[in-house]
Formats: C-alpha cells, sequence, structure tokens
C-alpha cells in the first residue's frame, strides 16, 4: 500500500488533467485489489485521505475506509474533512460507529473526536453512538465537552450505566458502607466488590478477541478474591467454568502464556479444593478433593503434599470421634509419606516421640508454620492446628497461655473469613479457651453464643418478621451467621 501511495504523489504532480485521472483509475484498481489491514495504513494528507474515499467507499470496501477514518482521527487535517464530508457520508460514519464501540472497545481517548464532530443534525443517530459507551468512556467524554445537548445524553448514560452497575453489585454501595467484614485476606465486602469488578471487566463483551489470555487471566484473577471472600464453593465453580471454557476455546496461545495459565490454576486449586473438600465431606476430604481434580480438572497438576494434609486430618477426625490407641502410629505413617513430598517441612511425629510426647521446642516450630500458612494455604494450619488440639487431647504436648492463645486468634480468624462450626465451635473453646487470654475467650465465647442462639430460630423467617435487627450496630455477627446460611456452610 506504501507503494501506492508514493506513487499517487507522483501522479497528483502530472500537469496533464486526462493522464493524471487515467494514473488514479489504475491505483484505484490497485487499491481495491490489495490485500492489506486498514488499520496499518497511515494517513498523512488530506490527498490521500481523498484517493481512499474515491477507490473504497463507492466500492465493497466501503467498511474498510470508515475504519480507515476511525484510525486516523487523531489527524486534524482526517477530522476537519470528516467533518466537512458529504451528508451521506456522515450518516454511513454514526451508523457504524456503535459497532466499532461495541466490537473493538477503544480507549476513552480515542473517542475524542464524537465531541469535536458533534452537529445537533445528527443527534439521533447520537444517541446510539452514546448507548455502546462503557462508563470510563462516557465520563472521559463528558468532562470534555460544554454542548448541553451532548452533556445530557453523556449524563443519561452514566445514570444508565450506574444503576446497571447497581443491580450488577447486588445493591453493594461502597459510599454507604459504614463496617467492615475482616477476613484472612483483608476485609470480605471489598473482596467481592473488587470480585464483580473483575468479572464485569472480564466479560465477553469487552474482548475483541474473547478468548485471548488477558481476559482468562483477569477471570482467574477474579476466582482469587471470590476465594478470599470466604465464597469457596462459588469459587469453585467459577474455576470450573473458566477451565472448560479455556480448554475448549483457547485460540493458540504463546506456550509461555499458556504455562502461566496452568501454572495459575495450579496455585489456585491447591487452596480451594482441600478447603472445599474439609467442608463438603470432613470424614474423608482426601477422597472428595481427588475426585474433583479427576472429573473437572485432569490437565491440571496436583500439589501431592497439599492433598496429603487432607488424609492425615482424616486420621485427626478419627482420634476426636473416637478412642484408638494406634492412631499416632496411623499418622506417623501418613506422616512419612507427606515428608516424601516436602522434605524440607518437619515432620509430625518423630518416632522417639511416639512415646515421650512433643517437646516445646517442636511445638513452637508448629505454631511458627501454622502462622506461615494460614493465608498462603489455610486448609494446612487448620490440620495442624486440629493436630496440635489432638495431641494436647492425647496429652502429647503441653500448650501454655500464648500458644494456646495463638491457636484460638487463628481459628477465630478462620471463622471470620468462613463462618462454619469446623473453624468455631464449643469443644474447641472448651479445650482452648481456659488456657488462652481474656480477649481471645471473650471473641470465642460470643462466637458460640451466636451460633447457639440462631440454632434455635429460623433464619429465613427472623429476616423477613424483623429485617431491622439485623442492621444494628451490634449485630455483626448475626450478619455473619446470615451471610453463613445463605453460603450453605452453617453446619
Amino acid at each position: 500500500m506504501q507503494s501506492i501511495l508514493l506513487e499517487l504523489d507522483h501522479t497528483l504532480d502530472n500537469s496533464d488533467l486526462f493522464n493524471m485521472w487515467q494514473s488514479e483509475l489504475s491505483l484505484r484498481a490497485s487499491a481495491r485489489a490489495a490485500v492489506n489491514d486498514v488499520h496499518t495504513v497511515p494517513i498523512s494528507k488530506v490527498n490521500e485521505l481523498e484517493f481512499f474515499f474515491r477507490s473504497w467507499y463507492f466500492s465493497n470496501k466501503k467498511l474498510d475506509f470508515i475504519n480507515l477514518l476511525l484510525d486516523n482521527l487523531q489527524n486534524i487535517q482526517v477530522l476537519k474533512w470528516l467533518g466537512d464530508g458529504p451528508v451521506f457520508l456522515l450518516q454511513d460514519f454514526w451508523s457504524f460507529l456503535p459497532w466499532h464501540i461495541v466490537l473493538r472497545q477503544p480507549h476513552p481517548e480515542k473517542l475524542q473526536f464524537i465531541v469535536n464532530l458533534y452537529n445537533s443534525e445528527y443527534h439521533a443517530a447520537m444517541i446510539q453512538v452514546v448507548n455502546a459507551l462503557n462508563l470510563e468512556s462516557c465520563q472521559y467524554l463528558l468532562s470534555r465537552t460544554a454542548n448541553p445537548e451532548l452533556r445530557k445524553l453523556f449524563k443519561d448514560r452514566e445514570s444508565e450505566l450506574f444503576s446497571n452497575r447497581k443491580q450488577t453489585l447486588y445493591g453493594f454501595e461502597k459510599s454507604q458502607r459504614t463496617e467492615t467484614y475482616s477476613g484472612l485476606y483483608g476485609d470480605k465486602i471489598e473482596n467481592i466488590l473488587k470480585a464483580l469488578d473483575l468479572l464485569e471487566e472480564g466479560s465477553i463483551h469487552n474482548y475483541h478477541d474473547p478468548y485471548c489470555i488477558e481476559r482468562f487471566t483477569r477471570l482467574l484473577a477474579a476466582g482469587e478474591v471470590i476465594f478470599h471472600s470466604g465464597m469457596v464453593e462459588d469459587c469453585l465453580a467459577v474455576l470450573v467454568d473458566i477451565y472448560e471454557d479455556y480448554k475448549r476455546k483457547n485460540r493458540l496461545v504463546s506456550l509461555l502464556d499458556d504455562e502461566k495459565i496452568y501454572r495459575t490454576f495450579y496455585r489456585l486449586l491447591r487452596q480451594v479444593i482441600p478447603v472445599h473438600a474439609l467442608l463438603s465431606q470432613p470424614l474423608t476430604p482426601y477422597e472428595l478433593a481427588d475426585r474433583i481434580y479427576t472429573d473437572y480438572f485432569p490437565l491440571i497438576n496436583r500439589d501431592p503434599a497439599s492433598l496429603q494434609y487432607l488424609a492425615v486430618y482424616e486420621s485427626i477426625v478419627t482420634a476426636f470421634y473416637k478412642q484408638n490407641p494406634n492412631i499416632m502410629y496411623e499418622i506417623y505413617i501418613r506422616s512419612n509419606k507427606l515428608n516424601n513430598y516436602r522434605p524440607f517441612d518437619s515432620h509430625l511425629i518423630e518416632t522417639d516421640e511416639l512415646n515421650k510426647g512433643i517437646d516445646a521446642a517442636r511445638l513452637n516450630g508448629f505454631i511458627d508454620n501454622i502462622n506461615q500458612k494460614i493465608a498462603a494455604l489455610p486448609h494446612e494450619s487448620f490440620v495442624l492446628m486440629e493436630y496440635l488440639r489432638m495431641c494436647s487431647m492425647m496429652e502429647m504436648i503441653s500448650l501454655n497461655k500464648q500458644m494456646a492463645a495463638q491457636l484460638l486468634d487463628h481459628y477465630i480468624s478462620l471463622w471470620n473469613w468462613l463462618p462454619c462450626s469446623m473453624f468455631m465451635n464449643e469443644t474447641i473453646y472448651s479445650q482452648l479457651a481456659p488456657l488462652a487470654g481474656e480477649r481471645c475467650r471473650y471473641q470465642a465465647r460470643q462466637i458460640c453464643d451466636a451460633v447457639t442462639e440462631n440454632s434455635r430460630l429460623n433464619l429465613s423467617d427472623e429476616i423477613s418478621s424483623r429485617p431491622d435487627l439485623f442492621r444494628i450496630k451490634d449485630a455483626l455477627l448475626k450478619r455473619q451467621i446470615l451471610g453463613a446460611h445463605f453460603l450453605g456452610v452453617l453446619k
């Protein structure tokens, strides 16, 4: 195409009008026959633009010419030429523009020409253009025009988008928030809002190629924040959907991009699947986690050590529910397998400790390990916490006040993130609270009392008949339990 433009300059310099016209006819035919990406054709002079107008607009390349215009409207000469152009061209341009905006999602600054070209004569066509804008583009253009008609269009669109956004966010309004809901990963409401933003940004309508690597990366980020919000089952459902979509429809991406996606799946699933398995099938979580990988994520590598913690937990649960003098030997065997996967981690139980118990130095090592894992791999921290509680019950360890307080504080943190009885119940309270400090003891007691109180009530009936009780300042625990009820984790 560049050679055609160079020849055009030579042709236009020809003083013989008839020869110039014949030469241009030949160039027009070449321009129509050329196979080029119109988005790579730079326009530096008006005569070049007029040449493509004559060559393309009145042929089967009309849309190519309009796309050429759109890519060069930052050029003031092209902008002025279009503004002074024939009515039929402007009508076609405004009719095509909404499709261009929806399909290509240009950056807001690339749409500045809308403000510059606006004329009340095309007000009806402009309504369709403005209705194709997203919130960011709408607000950007609103700040760059003083025309009252155009400002009203932008403001009406902005109000509509805010209303739609409120529905998408299920009524969440950051400006109306008066309380925080802390969890392992910060404020839960902030995380929910962030997840909704990421899901909205990852909408298929926001990408020219809806199966590009950037969109899948954004959706996986949304899945992670959903997990941070304490919505474990919802997170797993989202990841299943993303994985199926990626496996079926991803384009031929680079090897590095493909590896990046699978590494992200690996990292998220080693967190999400074990927690879901513990919640859904606490007696045999290893079996469920293994089945989820096999059925839904067959190509994703597993972290065998992370899953082995679930096998250890199965032994711990057995010890809690029935007397078994050999349970420590069973844990010893499973611990050896765990250390085959992570040779640098401390053994859960050493051979000589089977008879004499675990000393204070080793116990402090377990507490440090719990502190390090609590956010990165919460299920591993939880299994270690339950292991220490079991060892205390079996008099294999001796917890001091500081250790008991740290454990109880971690149980409370897990419960605040995911209000499930597995993370806080009367058994945990009665075992650790007498050894812990007053603050932790008071918080744990409040949680247990709130769970007991609400177990006697029908939450659905109560929120229907007395919704104000859930809105008062001191009803945080009641709201957490209500959230757990709707998430299906209040067991």
